[in-house]
């Protein structure tokens, strides 16, 4: 039973990070969500209540359970003073992330189960053909899928909630972005290797081909940033 229940609760963190569940928007009643992943009744209300407990599902009588609304808005502001006030923000949460990157291509080479192998596989197709364009917004909206779906892939929902965060600070409020780049230039190309080359490690479960991986990844997004940067001055 705890591990049914552990099951329901995974399912229900990785909808309201993906965004599937919403603050305005009502979740699937206990029959619905207990038919959907064959469960019991019970499981999901015993999911639904730990989730409740930890803050991030709220219970309106008479109404339903609903994400709790952590105010965006106000997050997004914080984001915004904080790269206002520290220049080397960009520099520090690369680093940072580097080492966020690494521990989770680790742990989702480890722990991956077929419903994040097709998400992985999706996210890396999305990724590639992006990066064959240069479309901006799709590059963005691409890549925060394949890191997010390699970090929910963890089962560790910490990794989910921090890499989110952490992309969103990036690519909305840190002006330089390698999002945009020609399909056909160098620095697109590599980044295709690179999203391919750190799929195909966790797939194989590959742990210290993905940590390896993805820590050199990062190593490069750093050097090409540090690069638009000194030609942006």
């Amino acid at each position: 039973m705890k591990t049914q229940v552990q099951k329901v609760i995974r399912h229900l963190e990785r909808a309201v990070v993906s965004g599937k569940f919403t603050p305005d928007r009502r979740l699937p009643s206990e029959r619905s969500l207990a038919t959907k992943l064959a469960v019991s009744r019970s499981t999901v209300r015993d999911a639904m209540t730990t989730l409740v407990s930890r803050g991030m599902l709220t219970r309106r009588r008479g109404d339903g359970t609903y994400v709790v609304d952590q105010s965006e808005q106000h997050m997004a502001q914080i984001w915004t003073d904080m790269s206002q006030q520290h220049p080397a923000l960009q520099a520090d949460l690369v680093e940072f992330r580097a080492m966020v990157e690494s521990r989770a291509a680790e742990l989702a080479a480890k722990r991956h189960d077929p419903q994040d192998r097709k998400r992985l596989t999706e996210a890396l197709a999305a990724v590639d053909a992006a990066y064959s364009g240069n479309q901006r917004k799709e590059q963005i909206r691409s890549d925060v899928e394949f890191h997010r779906a390699i970090a929910d892939a963890t089962h560790n929902p910490l990794f989910s909630y921090l890499m989110a965060s952490l992309l969103k600070l990036l690519h909305e409020h840190v002006q330089l972005s390698l999002a945009g780049l020609e399909p056909e230039s160098a620095t697109a190309q590599q980044l295709r290797q690179q999203h391919r080359a750190l799929a195909t490690a966790i797939l194989a479960r590959d742990v210290d081909r993905a940590r390896a991986i993805a820590s050199g990844h990062m190593e490069f997004v750093a050097t090409q940033l540090n690069a638009l940067a000194s030609t942006s001055k």
